[in-house]
């Protein structure tokens, strides 16, 4: 069917679907004069965290409090669907297309209708599909103001890298917008696992296309300057698109409460109210919010409390409810004193040791045989143990490439994937596997990253278990070591964490596929590739994705592809006199997830 022919049929689905859709506002459920106070420990700095500027994790987790969209994750990992704000469906599979609709009534907080022009502009914004290709955006802007450096500069960079690859990354052609501009028809160059969640999806934190358009263009009226959004992108007009670009990436960087209050426009439960900068921000429930995330508390304070001691010295005193310090010892003793509710859990990143299967430096892990045999070696309990030992007491270690501790499916996978055999040291065993490959002494040079006392912990525990086989096991630790990832000739193993932001099958092809985008390590295997395909493609359903990923899972410990280590753990304490409904989620944005729940 020709692309013609294939959008025709979507844009007759997505008309009929839009007579289904609609809105009825919540009841608010915030109750009047109820107050909040949770310490964190960055500062805040802007409202727009997918710039290179803005990423961090206090800037993501207000926008989750002030943002909305589609769809988001709770504490067990599972996909929730926000029908208060909007639908999405699949209308083709073959290329893979979706219309993303928005339901009537949900409003900007300055009362302005969301529609799809802001999910046009979002697409445009974190796809970068627009963008020049002879420009890194990154390199325009200040990175200790955010401020761009060349105001002249003519070329469309939006500065979304931060995002990393969610799926959108993945739609190049200009959407479809209908004909009442409530719904967007994403159509995909190759199939995405990702497809629910890349456009306003969970965390969402996109920019109001009014905001964005009265800032570039200095309009004072939403709607024309909206429109005027809506032109430059659909029109491909780079002159208009480039000054888009620059307030995107820009005017949402905050040094303090900014004089023109727009642009703290949310959609969501909150609405940053007040900000001074390297003190607190207050976040006041958005009386424009109609959905099913409402408020319960009226006003929550976010103090930024860089000493952890500090922190927990606020939760003792009540100056805080909340506080997500830290943690070490010392921490953890002082919490254990007050009467706090401590809540250990683990956050998105896990630690892990990649062997390079080409392009090393000594080519030691080209043998099977080899790799078997330094995996034999790596003391996996002894490492959890010396590297948390100041931070999560009871640190426990992670058995699966693709499954996180507290996602569905991880006991299962781990009692069949093989990574049992790696479960204690076997020096005698590896001996005998480079016996039998053939190799004595063979050299190891590892990278980690240079002054980081945990990495270091962790290689000298490698090094001297690996000799006692036979390896020699040599430091090629480095202070750049990102940049150093992946370069030919650079080292042998890796030893550095990985975060995978969102569970399931969207990031695996990415590093385990022959060809992904972040194959760091060279690994190839035909079968993997196979199982990677029919894992994304989407007509395959959840299931058996599932399925797939544990058979992935196997085949990567089969390989001896490397060793999960440990996943990162986190901690939140709070007052449960003056909070409830506090709970962790291991995905970002942690605590946050269920803000709008929080009760006092």
């Amino acid at each position: 069917m020709s692309a013609k022919r294939i959008m025709a049929t979507i844009a007759v689905a997505t008309t009929a679907a839009l007579t289904l859709t609609g809105c009825i506002a919540q009841k608010s459920t915030t109750i009047d004069g109820s107050e909040l106070t949770v310490a964190v420990t960055q500062p805040y700095t802007s409202g727009n965290p997918h710039t290179a500027y803005g990423a961090s994790e206090t800037n993501a987790n207000i926008a989750y409090a002030t943002g909305t969209g589609f769809n988001y994750y709770n504490d067990d990992s599972e996909l929730v669907r926000d029908e208060s704000f909007g639908h999405y469906e699949k209308v083709s599979d073959d290329p893979l297309a979706v219309t993303y609709t928005v339901s009537d009534g949900v409003r900007w907080s300055d009362g302005t209708a969301v529609d799809a022009v802001d999910l046009l502009l979002e697409w445009a914004a974190t796809s970068t599909a627009l963008n020049d290709p002879d420009g890194d955006a990154a390199s325009t802007i200040n990175p200790d103001t955010g401020a761009p450096l060349d105001r002249a500069d003519s070329r469309v960079l939006f500065d979304s890298g931060a995002t990393g690859n969610t799926g959108i990354e993945l739609v190049t052609e200009m959407p479809q917008i209908s004909d009442d501009r409530m719904s967007l028809t994403l159509v995909f160059d190759e199939p995405s696992a990702d497809w629910e969640t890349a456009l306003f999806g969970a965390g969402s934190s996109a920019k109001p296309a009014h905001v964005v358009g009265m800032m570039s263009f200095t309009d004072n009226d939403a709607l024309t300057a909206k429109e005027r959004v809506y032109s430059a992108i659909s029109d491909g007009d780079k002159a208009d698109l480039s000054l888009i670009a620059r307030t995107w990436n820009t005017v949402f960087n905050f040094a303090g409460m900014p004089a023109n209050e727009s642009l703290l426009v949310s959609n969501g439960p909150y609405v940053v109210s007040n900000f001074i900068a390297n003190q607190y921000l207050t976040l006041r429930a958005n009386d424009n919010y109609s959905g099913d995330r409402q408020a319960t508390f009226q006003e929550i304070t976010v103090r930024f409390i860089a000493d952890p001691l500090a922190q927990a010295q606020a939760l003792l005193v009540g100056a805080v409810q909340i506080a997500e310090p830290t943690m070490n010892t010392e921490v953890r003793d002082a919490l254990e004193t007050m009467d706090a509710t401590v809540i250990d859990g683990t956050t998105d990143s896990f630690e892990h040791l990649d062997l390079q299967f080409a392009e090393s430096m000594n080519g030691t892990f080209d043998n099977p045989l080899v790799r078997e045999a330094f995996l034999k070696t790596v003391p996996r309990q002894e490492l959890a143990a010396a590297a948390l030992a100041d931070i999560q007491p009871r640190a426990t270690l992670r058995e699966s490439f693709l499954f996180a501790p507290n996602d569905p499916g991880y006991r299962g996978v781990r009692s069949s994937n093989g990574s049992s055999d790696f479960a204690e040291v076997d020096i005698a065993r590896a001996q005998e596997l480079l016996v039998e490959a053939g190799v004595s002494a063979p050299v190891v040079c590892v990278l980690y990253a240079a002054g980081d006392a945990m990495r270091t912990t962790e290689f000298e525990i490698i090094q001297a278990s690996a000799a006692s086989a036979g390896f020699v096991v040599n430091d090629c630790s480095a202070e750049d070591w990102r940049s150093v990832l992946g370069t030919p000739g650079a080292y042998d193993a890796a030893l550095f964490s990985w975060q995978a932001a969102r569970p399931g099958v969207g990031v695996a092809p990415g590093v385990f596929g022959t060809d992904g985008y972040a194959n760091l390590n060279y690994f190839t295997d035909s079968d993997v590739d196979e199982l990677l395909s029919e894992a994304v493609s989407p007509s395959t359903n959840a299931d058996d994705q599932a399925e797939l990923l544990a058979d992935i899972d196997a085949a990567l410990w089969e390989n001896r592809y490397g060793m999960p280590l440990f996943q990162h753990p986190t901690t939140a304490a709070f007052d449960q006199d003056r909070v409830s409904e506090v709970s962790l989620s291991s995905l970002a944005p942690g605590i946050w997830w269920n803000v709008w729940e929080w009760k006092p």
